[in-house]
């Protein structure tokens, strides 16, 4: 079965979206045994930085016989779309088995990486009306021929709907969303639920069949059991999701995966280690609540295909 191409999009900073797609991606791999490919999509290369130590980063930058724009990062997919080349190699650009310990062994052989690169915030600069057509649909084209090798393709998207996240909605077959449960992230779910919906009309022709992403899926990262506002925010939460799936502006089978993340300091060490936290603190909370969302995801994602 072709893999789930899944786009973890918020376009609120600081929700834990790089945070959930390395922690769900390392679970998947680690806990359920699921071949994961995570995408680096963002120009600030956090999922990147988090699960490549920085000498194993710089192997990845162009050299000077290269020249601008090495194969070996997402950006070259892009970069094929604009100039008309087609030098983004999958074989050499998939990094397998990652984290890498210092000794290079592969500590969770079946998660893979295509790196980012800083160079992604150039996309948008270098695109003119004529090529927007062929950078929509980069990615789904690039994507295709990996589907029969994974179980799930997890897409890190850069917090806002440019050409780089158009391609990756065009790409993806739902949408994942990460989330803080405050007032401001639950403005901000309205008012992406409602782009999406928008930006569709743009895809229809493009689309070609292909069913719209929506918004299957809310992960809670960094959740406190301090005080009532946790709670009073998650319940706002559930009451603005039913709204939507009354409007049809997200899936009709949208789902608060549970559990919620709860806050934990071994997150932010794990990220200083290039490591995911299972590795980091096996017997974290965080470790734990990732295990166990893990199962939920598989069980949800099973359901919607």
């Amino acid at each position: 079965m072709p893999a789930q191409v899944l786009a973890f999009l918020n376009f609120k900073g600081g929700v834990g979206k790089t945070t959930s797609v390395v922690n769900l991606g390392a679970g998947l791999g680690y806990f359920k045994n699921k071949r994961v490919l995570v995408v680096d999509l963002d120009a600030q290369c956090n999922s990147t930085f988090w699960l490549l130590r920085p000498d194993h980063f710089a192997a990845l930058e162009p050299t000077e016989f290269e020249g601008a724009g090495s194969a070996r990062t997402s950006w070259q997919i892009f970069r094929d779309a604009v100039y008309g080349t087609s030098l983004f190699q999958p074989t050499q650009a998939i990094i397998r088995g990652v984290p890498r310990s210092e000794a290079g062994y592969e500590l969770i052989p079946n998660l893979h990486l295509l790196p980012g690169s800083l160079d992604l915030i150039d996309v948008d600069f270098e695109a003119d009306t004529k090529v927007v057509g062929r950078m929509r649909a980069a990615l789904r084209e690039a994507l295709e021929p990996l589907r029969a090798h994974y179980d799930y393709i997890l897409l890190d998207c850069p917090p806002h709907l440019h050409y780089v996240t158009q391609s990756a909605l065009l790409a993806a077959d739902h949408v994942v969303l990460p989330y803080n449960p405050d007032y401001l992230s639950l403005s901000g779910l309205y008012t992406l639920s409602q782009l999406l919906d928008r930006i569709d009309v743009v895809f229809a022709q493009q689309r070609a069949g292909q069913r719209r992403a929506n918004i299957a899926a809310v992960v809670i990262c960094r959740h406190q059991l301090v005080g009532r506002a946790y709670g009073t925010a998650i319940a706002e939460l559930k009451s603005r999701l039913d709204l939507l799936r009354h409007h049809r502006l997200v899936h009709p089978q949208c789902a608060l995966l549970e559990p919620y993340v709860r806050h934990d300091v071994s997150v932010a060490e794990a990220a200083s280690e290039h490591l995911p936290v299972l590795l980091h603190r096996p017997n974290s909370n965080a470790t734990i609540d990732y295990k166990l969302l893990s199962n939920a995801f598989v069980a949800h994602f099973n359901s919607l295909r």
